[in-house]
């Protein structure tokens, strides 16, 4: 059963999407602006809402922005719905961040396209999660299993990937002090994202372990660049920048090789390449290499992005000075628009001063 909240001031809008879709595996409830849509979400975990632009009070790209802010369910869909699409209503839609949008009037068919179109793409998405935190708990039983000997190993290999991200890290001046500091932000940030109702389903503590262990590959792919690029200290051309970006790729390759050629530990390299080619998502799409968007970006990916920039700007380079804490949060937060999870952002500034207090202890 999904349950679908249609949001119009209109109720004759409201009555005839409700007869519309209205079958055995669909609930739907009505609501006639922008507030009540809000206050409905207190009580209902809906799946899909479909949302008037043109609203009295609360507008419809406003609704969608507080819902994308405080998700109230993971993979909520939102498909907006306007009388007069113009191309600057559409961008606005999309910087709404909403997932799709219909042109009125709309008939039965393209309203139950559009509906179902959407509720596949959450259910296959719920699906990919439940996969993978069944991935990664088979992965925790079987290593809990292991004998003391064998358990050793584990621990190896652990200490092993860290080794290897920090010899590539030496290429272009990091240390390993920033993947241990890079290691205690993504499990702090995990640990307090895993209190919300939003991430809770899929943040456990295996989750949290396999994240602590693959963060530092994040760039390993940069073992394949060339120095000329990977050493310059100047600005880099946009042809040079380019091919930079390419560690994201270059990393996950390789890591995706070694997961066909050898077929052991899938869930912590499956982990381990989602970080390697997406920690440089952007969430409104603007990122590398994919281009990716919201909750299309791997979480564990989403989780390193952030808690790699913190420290990238905590950190002096050839081309920056180290800024002071409180600098770096405030940058994160009104500088750095449209980059982060909004919902994690939220999580880092409540957990800045422990971010402080980590990059205090594992200074250089």
């Amino acid at each position: 059963m999904h349950h679908l909240l249609i949001v119009d001031d209109d109720p004759h809008v409201r009555r005839f999407c409700a007869q519309a879709l209205a079958s055995g595996d669909l609930h739907c409830e009505q609501a006639s602006d922008g507030q009540q849509a809000l206050t409905a979400f207190q009580a209902t975990p809906f799946d899909l809402v479909l949302l008037d632009m043109d609203m009295p009070g609360m507008k419809g790209p406003e609704v969608c922005q507080r819902l994308r802010a405080k998700p109230p369910c993971p993979h909520l869909k939102i498909v907006m719905i306007s009388g007069r699409a113009s191309a600057d209503e559409l961008s606005e839609i999309m910087l709404a961040n909403a997932d799709d949008y219909l042109n009125k009037p709309f008939s039965v068919m393209q309203l139950h396209a559009r509906v179902k179109s959407a509720l596949r793409l959450k259910d296959a998405q719920e699906r990919s999660d439940s996969l993978n935190k069944h991935l990664l708990a088979l992965n925790h039983d079987l290593e809990q299993t292991l004998s003391a000997r064998d358990s050793d190993l584990v621990q190896d290999r652990n200490a092993l990937v860290l080794a290897l991200a920090e010899l590539v890290s030496y290429r272009d001046a990091e240390t390993g002090s920033h993947l241990m500091r890079l290691q205690r932000y993504c499990r702090r940030l995990a640990e307090e994202a895993s209190r919300l109702p939003v991430f809770a389903a899929r943040i456990d503590q295996y989750f949290i372990e396999m994240l602590e262990c693959c963060a530092p590959l994040h760039d390993i792919g940069k073992g394949g660049l060339p120095d000329s690029i990977l050493l310059k200290p100047g600005k880099l051309t946009p042809e040079e920048r380019q091919v930079m970006q390419t560690h994201t790729t270059i990393g996950a390759d390789t890591l995706a090789k070694v997961a066909r050629q050898h077929g052991f530990a899938q869930a912590f390299l499956t982990m381990a390449i989602e970080i390697a080619r997406h920690h440089h998502e952007r969430y409104d799409g603007t990122g590398y290499p994919d281009r990716l968007a919201g909750e299309d970006i791997p979480l564990s990916a989403r989780i390193v992005a952030l808690a790699d920039v913190y420290d990238a700007l905590r950190s002096r380079r050839v081309y920056k000075p180290a800024f002071p804490h409180e600098t770096a949060v405030t940058m994160m937060v009104n500088e750095f628009v449209g980059h982060f999870d909004p919902v994690l952002l939220e999580v880092f500034q409540r957990c800045a001063p422990e971010f402080e207090q980590i990059f205090t202890e594992l200074a250089e």
